[in-house]
């Protein structure tokens, strides 16, 4: 009698520690794969911010080892009648002496001239002004004080100098400009200045 009353089926439907194991066996499956497949996202996540923190530092340390500067006073040299700035010319050096090469060929570098009204880029200097009033130019030439060649080195020194002459109009006195460089590599180096109210043959314009 006892025998037949355990292999009931109704004794079988009550006894279900089996499939309670099973269900839970599943549910725990589940569990880890779900968080197999956030772990595995978060980790690509973190791999790749790390993979653009390190470009970005990367490139900022480039910049950085790349960048030149002014150095000494800004120099302007007016026309015979002292009515207009003939040309501008500065210093320009590594910022670090541990900085890279910057390229300041004429396919290497840009450089603009901008005031209230006009912004142009200067030609190089083997390039020669069209003649004509109406059309504003503007040419800069790089003449190496300490070194040589078309790339500034640690350690070297250029002299940068912006010809205005056919400007239009001409840059007069009391009026203010910016030159730009623009390096392929580095910052910006950026002369911006006002010119006197009174102009002299050669003037410092710090």
């Amino acid at each position: 009698m006892e025998i037949t009353s355990f292999l009931s089926g109704k004794s079988l439907m009550r006894d279900q520690r089996g499939i309670t194991g099973l269900e839970t066996a599943i549910v725990l499956i589940a569990f880890v794969v779900v968080a197999s497949v956030f772990a595995f996202a978060v980790l690509s996540t973190g791999l790749l911010s790390a993979e653009k923190s390190k470009e970005t530092v990367l490139g900022g340390l480039a910049e950085t080892s790349s960048t030149i500067s002014i150095r000494g006073d800004i120099i302007a040299e007016s026309n015979t009648d002292k009515t207009f700035i003939d040309s501008v010319r500065f210093t320009l050096s590594s910022a670090a002496q541990s900085a890279d090469a910057v390229d300041l060929s004429k396919t290497g570098v840009v450089v603009t001239y901008l005031d209230s009204t006009q912004a142009i880029n200067c030609k190089d200097k083997d390039y020669n002004f069209d003649g004509d009033p109406n059309t504003a130019e503007c040419r800069w030439k790089a003449v190496w004080t300490i070194g040589n060649g078309e790339l500034l080195d640690p350690g070297e020194q250029t002299d940068m100098t912006v010809t205005l002459t056919n400007l239009s109009p001409l840059l007069p006195k009391g009026k203010e400009f910016t030159i730009q460089v623009k390096p392929n590599k580095g910052a910006v180096v950026i002369v911006n200045r006002t010119t006197p109210a009174e102009l002299k043959k050669i003037m410092s314009l710090n």
